[in-house]
């Protein structure tokens, strides 16, 4: 097991404000593999990674100096009293190239932090957090520079899941004109996996700068977190581990660049320990659990294909005397007394 202490660099100028959050020692263990199914350990993020700088609303902003060793860094962003995060981090090199954006806005910031890691050349850029004109949501962040050393075993763990992550997708750029984008790619997350590893990239695809939407969703259109990025190309990797406890998440992925130049592939896998999750304790859209017995609960669409199977389509077109009788009858109502009707659907 080999130590490897992060170094606490600070920066008192007038002429540029820097301060990265010190971090004690921690240790970095090998990744390891379970029954060939990957699954990445907390090496990447330590328990001391934490949100430790505090930034108020109303468009506050606070910029980090890179040294001129990094490649690659990693920030987390979480809420200081639970309410909304709406972030935007930028990386600059210069005072007019950006080369990276990323634009995040969830409903709870102690539930779903954001913990990202982006890697890119060493030309010792600025990196920008600040929040939006809302002066109710304030932000805390944590940003750290790696050594050399433990940049490259995060590198080797990122490379690692990209390249054996259990579901992986080819997202393709399209039309601009009417802002719909490109192709949309979604990822049903296992109800075991309480945390979710995201790696967005390039390299094999083109090698192009790409732009695109993630959102993180829990039942339909119900958007928990919400993920506006823009990288430049193969040089910057961007990976980022969110939270996903209990059941029904998904992930849903669209390329926001025209045609020619939007294509990039996505990993999504586990991160960290998988959880012991019960399917009868979980609520099902839709009906989950139900018994034949009592057709009624079972999902529409199980209910759509048992009452066509058994219900003639001309039976709704002629009136045949006793026909709601004999629907009630098929479905096993005849003895209950009730007066259910069962309407077409």
């Amino acid at each position: 097991m080999k130590t490897i202490a992060v170094a606490a660099l600070s920066l008192a100028s007038g002429a540029a404000a820097f301060s990265i959050s010190p971090a004690a020692a921690f240790a970095v263990k090998p990744v390891e593999r379970s029954n060939g199914l990957f699954m990445q350990q907390e090496e990447l993020w330590s328990p001391v990674k934490v949100a430790d700088t505090r930034i108020e609303g109303g468009q506050t902003l606070k910029t980090f100096q890179m040294p001129a060793h990094a490649e690659r860094v990693q920030y987390v962003l979480q809420s200081p009293n639970g309410r909304p995060i709406k972030a935007k981090v930028e990386l600059w090199i210069g005072p007019q190239r950006c080369v990276h954006e990323m634009i995040y806005d969830c409903m709870s910031g102690d539930d779903f932090p954001l913990k990202a890691t982006l890697q890119f050349k060493k030309l010792s850029p600025v990196l920008k957090v600040s929040t939006d004109s809302t002066f109710e949501f304030p932000l805390v962040c944590g940003v750290y520079v790696p050594t050399p050393e433990e940049s490259k075993q995060i590198g080797d763990m990122c490379s690692d899941h990209f390249y054996n992550a259990p579901m992986k997708e080819r997202v393709q750029g399209g039309s601009t004109i009417d802002d719909k984008g490109g192709a949309i790619r979604t990822f049903h997350i296992d109800p075991t996996w309480e945390k979710t590893q995201i790696m967005v990239w390039s390299k094999d695809v083109g090698k192009k700068s790409f732009k695109s939407n993630i959102e993180v969703l829990q039942g339909p259109n119900n958007a928990k977190q919400f993920i506006n990025l823009r990288c430049g190309g193969s040089t910057q990797p961007y990976h980022a581990v969110i939270d996903t406890p209990g059941a029904g998440w998904m992930i849903r992925c669209n390329s926001k660049k025209y045609l020619e130049d939007g294509l990039f592939e996505i990993a999504v896998g586990p991160y960290g320990q998988t959880a012991d999750v019960k399917e009868t304790d979980d609520v099902v859209v839709g009906g989950g659990g139900a018994s034949p017995q009592h057709p009624q609960s079972l999902p529409r669409l199980a209910l759509k294909a048992r009452y066509e199977a058994v219900i003639p389509a001309h039976w709704h077109r002629m009136r045949i005397p006793g026909w709601r009788r004999k629907l009630r009858t098929a479905f096993g109502l005849a003895g209950d007394g009730g007066s259910a009707v069962m309407e077409p659907i």
